[in-house]
């Protein structure tokens, strides 16, 4: 059952060990059987308690994050996670010896340095593991699996298939490259498997967690999938030409969706 906000949308949900859900954008302060949850609605922050171990360990935690809405999440071993909308997170209220999480959508990730214990993100049928890290992983359910990494160094492994990536490099789960999707996962041994590391201007991929829109030469179908989970509003093509038409700029998350498809009109000659 969904849970309703307090603005009538979807809210920040939070899911207890205990099936209790809570609204974040209704609950100020601590959270949880033990208290070790903190959180602040008005900063769209959630906090978890150091490391403890214990039957926390084996108690997970899952945070839905709505169109229309972003979080940012500190886990018990101090790594930040910034969520962004219609994403969701699956983790321990504390770790134990492994360190690992489940993500569908997108989440940008600063990860806590641990020698003995890898973080590791699993995404569809992607595994991204790290030691201390800054990366992004969009893992959207129509679209292939996307790490884009800022500093440090991540494995990037799929199956039997596995790659290094540097500060900058870009590794994507690809139908047309012979990677599948998520929803195709199943053909994986029909079809054999290639991943792709490409340079890329890691602004373009992170730029939504300093509250940005950044276009570059983006097909005007890719920017409204974007608009659209952000504004919550649903993009119709009357004319199907307009797809492909191609934009570049920057706009800001804040601004109301009139402005910025004002904006987008002006330079792409078409009309919503």
């Amino acid at each position: 059952q969904e849970t309703v906000g307090q603005s009538g949308r979807p809210g920040v949900i939070l899911s207890l060990s205990d099936g209790r859900r809570i609204d974040l954008s209704a609950r100020e302060g601590k959270i949880g059987a033990g208290e070790e949850v903190v959180n602040h609605p008005e900063n769209k922050q959630l906090f978890y308690a150091a490391d403890q171990g214990g039957e926390k360990i084996s108690r997970m935690n899952r945070l839905d994050v709505p169109q229309g809405a972003e979080y940012h999440l500190v886990l018990s071993d101090g790594t930040r996670v910034w969520m962004n909308a219609r994403s969701r997170l699956v983790y321990p209220v504390a770790f134990g010896d492994t360190r690992e999480v489940e993500l569908e959508g997108e989440a940008y990730f600063e990860v806590t340095r641990d020698e003995n214990r890898p973080f590791i993100v699993h995404a569809g049928q992607v595994a991204v593991k790290v030691l201390g890290t800054e990366f992004n992983v969009k893992a959207y359910a129509e679209n292939e699996v996307m790490t884009t990494l800022v500093s440090g160094r991540v494995m990037v492994k799929r199956g039997l298939d596995s790659l290094t990536l540097a500060p900058g490099e870009q590794c994507e789960v690809d139908k047309q490259t012979g990677l599948l999707t998520v929803k195709e996962a199943d053909l994986a041994e029909t079809v054999g498997t290639q991943i792709r590391v490409t340079q890329v201007n890691v602004r373009k991929y992170t730029a939504w967690r300093e509250g940005v829109f950044y276009f570059e030469e983006a097909e005007l179908e890719e920017i409204m999938t974007e608009l659209a989970d952000w504004y919550c509003v649903q993009a119709v093509f009357t004319d199907q030409t307009v797809r492909t038409r191609k934009f570049s700029g920057v706009l800001e998350r804040s601004e109301t969706i009139e402005n910025v498809l004002k904006k987008i009109e002006r330079t792409t000659s078409v009309h919503f």
